[in-house]
């Protein structure tokens, strides 16, 4: 039987590293959309970013200067600001903090990786001037986190200790695409394709791309944008990593596998079971709703009520 501190750590250190690879994809994406939306329309330029925001409650908010633009003061808060609980620096030094406590579970490639990636962010926090650096910093930090996500495939048993880990990274992503779509299905919504095709296109090309789905979507429905295709995509997709059903059904699994011996995993795997037939079964119904948004609310609530059963002694 794992150590309840053991288990915890991996939970948080998995939910730690998805955050990181979360935060720093939207950084991307959005820092792309305001370079094509500038100097065309500033409103919906800060919109987005507002958007970011809105996606990762509990970050702190962004002190915009005269001359920086948005994306460098922007990426400035949301990856390097160590002061910031939501920025990717914090979301690092956490994921560290945790594999250190830990260390005789986890490889050395796994350790270097996480290491590296953090140290190089450290290393690079004052050396932020202008918008192509900020963005380039944010690609290489994706890079770096990608790397570290690949470690830990190729490295680890497939254990309990593993188990819990991926447990935290599809409540995490479950969580995040959650959050990205409650903010930005209404913003979509208010945007016609008779009216302007282009912020159309570009709109929903960005809520996918936001959650590393663009390609999943082409692939099955083809360049067609869609809203409810893209939204059913999102919401209903049983296979495709970021779709709230694929996360629900990678943790009833998880659960599932794991020792009965502890009450609160047993109710978080029938919370998780419930949360996943409701979604395979009520996927029409839910299709059928002019605003899907008490639905996406529902889904939170129910994966918070399951994280507060997994973890025993709080955030490490």
């Amino acid at each position: 039987m794992m150590l309840a501190r053991v288990a915890d750590a991996l939970y948080w250190m998995g939910r730690y590293i998805e955050r990181a690879e979360n935060v720093t994809r939207l950084l991307m994406v959005a820092s792309d959309f305001s370079v094509e939306l500038e100097g065309l329309d500033d409103r919906l330029a800060h919109r987005e970013w507002e958007a970011v925001l809105a996606a990762l409650p509990g970050a702190s908010p962004v002190a915009l200067g005269k001359s920086s633009g948005l994306i460098v003061p922007h990426v400035r808060s949301l990856l390097l600001d160590e002061e910031n609980p939501m920025s990717v620096f914090s979301s690092l030094a956490r994921a560290r903090d945790n594999a250190r406590s830990i260390g005789e579970t986890l490889t050395r490639e796994v350790f270097t990786t996480l290491n590296e990636t953090h140290r190089e962010l450290r290393d690079r926090r004052k050396g932020l001037r202008n918008a192509v650096q900020a963005h380039d910093l944010a690609s290489h930090t994706h890079l770096g986190i990608l790397t570290m996500l690949g470690a830990i495939e190729h490295t680890l048993t497939r254990d309990q200790g593993w188990t819990y880990m991926k447990l935290g990274e599809a409540m995490e992503r479950s969580q995040r695409s959650l959050l990205v779509m409650r903010v930005q299905l209404p913003v979509l919504s208010t945007i016609e394709h008779e009216v302007d095709p282009s912020l159309f296109y570009a709109g929903w090309r960005s809520l996918l791309l936001s959650l590393a789905s663009l390609e999943n979507y082409r692939r099955a429905h083809g360049a067609a944008l869609d809203p409810k295709t893209v939204t059913r995509f999102l919401l209903f997709d049983p296979s495709t990593p970021r779709a709230v059903r694929c996360g629900v059904g990678r943790m009833k699994a998880y659960l599932s596998s794991l020792p009965a011996g502890d009450s609160g995993l047993r109710t978080a795997a029938r919370v998780m079971g419930k949360l996943d037939a409701d979604m395979t079964y009520d996927e029409e119904r839910v299709m059928e709703l002019e605003d899907v948004g008490p639905f996406l609310n529902e889904v939170l609530h129910r994966l918070s009520e399951t994280h507060d059963l997994i973890t025993r002694q709080g955030a490490p």
